[in-house]
């Protein structure tokens, strides 16, 4: 090969590829990495569909040969010797193949995954749109449109979602993050009462870390579904599918539980980003939710501590804190007051009872001592304890703890009241959730999550 030829092939430049065209191979498996699996849940799945699941086999075969001769001679006395000779031959030679095989759970997940009419609701491509709302109900497939009694506990459903962790999750690792960095560096913390509002919440993070016993709730939205409401029956659909058509819809999330052990990444890496992932989960409750408790052992408190149950669920509806607009709408007092003014009015509603216009003056007397009661976690809630003692008294009516707990949630959220407002510094890195209308406000899915992959 002469010095030129060689120094072009060497060279020589390699064709450019063509716009949009991969080499990858079509019909090789999607690529698939775990960020979470439930190794528990995906055998019992698999071994209902396939029987008995096993780890290891093995194959043996043996063959051989083996060939002796003994012989033995003796003499009696007066008799003639005697010779006597034994022959055998026994096959003999051995030789043993073995094989061994033992399955990765992923492997595993894929054999479950590749079983037909196991999910209701699995990825499709919608064609084109439904051309009215009467083609639209005689939609077939489920994964396309699936009714909310269509929806029942065992099912299966697989698709796309916007991961993210519930705000109860968000506000405990938030406080230990802060804990930890005021440990470091108080004099950042101590300005405008950091440091006391972190020691106020503190004990709270901790009874929370205890309730949650290695649980992390998830809140993730569907990426592909909303839910529409036709002959008032509400149906999960697909989007393309709807595209187009006057429906009102309403997002679709989808909420559990997952064990911390079970994830496969860092917790930070995927639950603080709200990237796209795919979740393979069974439906633990039917149907479609409009509130859920991300806390379940909150629930066993609420008749001995329905004060602490309020903290903790009022820690994921109610904002942390928030950027100030104006210094009126920030000012604590403001929105303490605002919210006891809320309170009175559901509380009468729920106890059936009116005030007198003096007695109007005597509450708003009340509310105007009590709203300088919002620096922290413990004034606030002696302000709400305070405040419906003094209204019932004066109405003559009764109320069970678990409602006028409700009350006092509604009555933060209407307002934006922050449970832990004392800190300036917090509020300011801490975003506040946009209000949502009420035909925005989001319907549940309740599921046991099996997989989270993309």
């Amino acid at each position: 090969m002469s010095r030129s030829s060689w120094w072009h092939r060497l060279f020589r430049r390699k064709p450019d590829a063509v716009p949009n065209q991969t080499t990858a191979d079509p019909k090789r498996p999607d690529l698939r990495e775990f960020i979470y699996l439930d190794e528990v849940s995906l055998l019992s799945l698999l071994s209902s569909q396939k029987g008995e699941v096993t780890d290891s086999k093995s194959e043996q075969a043996s063959e051989g040969s083996q060939a002796s001769i003994d012989a033995t001679a003796g003499v009696n006395p007066g008799v003639i010797a005697k010779a006597e000779v034994t022959s055998r031959y026994q096959t003999n030679n051995s030789s043993t193949i073995q094989t061994s095989r033992k399955a990765t759970v992923q492997s595993r997940f894929r054999d479950l995954h590749v079983i037909d009419g196991l999910r209701i609701i699995e990825p499709v491509l919608v064609d084109s749109p439904a051309n009215g709302i009467e083609s639209l109900k005689k939609t077939e497939t489920l994964s396309k449109l699936a009714s909310a009694a269509e929806l029942q506990r065992g099912k299966l459903v697989e698709l796309r979602v916007r991961l993210a962790a519930d705000p109860v999750f968000h506000l405990g690792t938030m406080v230990s993050e802060f804990t930890s960095m005021a440990e470091d560096y108080p004099d950042m913390f101590a300005a405008e009462g950091g440091l006391t509002t972190l020691q106020e919440i503190q004990p709270i993070n901790k009874i929370l870390k205890r309730l949650l016993a290695g649980l992390v709730p998830i809140r993730a939205v569907a990426v592909d579904y909303v839910v529409v409401e036709i002959d008032e029956v509400q149906y999960v659909a697909h989007k393309d599918l709807i595209r187009g058509l006057e429906l009102r819809s309403r997002p679709l999330v989808i909420v559990g539980v997952t064990e911390q052990e079970a994830y496969w990444k860092d917790l930070r890496r995927v639950l603080f980003s709200e990237a796209e992932f795919t979740v393979f989960a069974r439906i633990s409750h039917s149907g479609l939710k409009d509130s859920w408790t991300p806390v379940k052992l909150a629930d066993l408190f609420n008749e001995v501590a329905p004060d602490l149950v309020e903290q903790i669920n009022a820690a994921g509806r109610v904002p942390f804190g928030g950027v100030p607009s104006t210094p009126n709408e920030s000012a604590p007092d403001t929105k303490l007051a605002a919210a006891l003014s809320h309170y009175v009015d559901s509380l009468l509603r729920e106890v059936g009872k009116s005030l007198e216009s003096e007695q109007k003056q005597a509450v708003a007397q009340s509310i105007a001592e009590l709203k300088t009661r919002s620096a922290t976690v413990s004034d606030q809630t002696s302000a709400f304890s305070l405040l419906t003692k003094y209204v019932l008294e004066l109405v003559g009516g009764e109320i069970e703890s678990a409602r006028a707990l409700e009350l006092r949630t509604a009555a933060r959220e209407a307002v934006g009241l922050s449970l832990f407002p004392t800190a300036n510094s917090l509020s300011q890195v801490t975003p506040t959730a946009p209000k949502l209308k009420e035909d925005d406000e989001p319907l549940l899915l309740d599921v046991e999550f099996v997989a989270i992959y993309w």
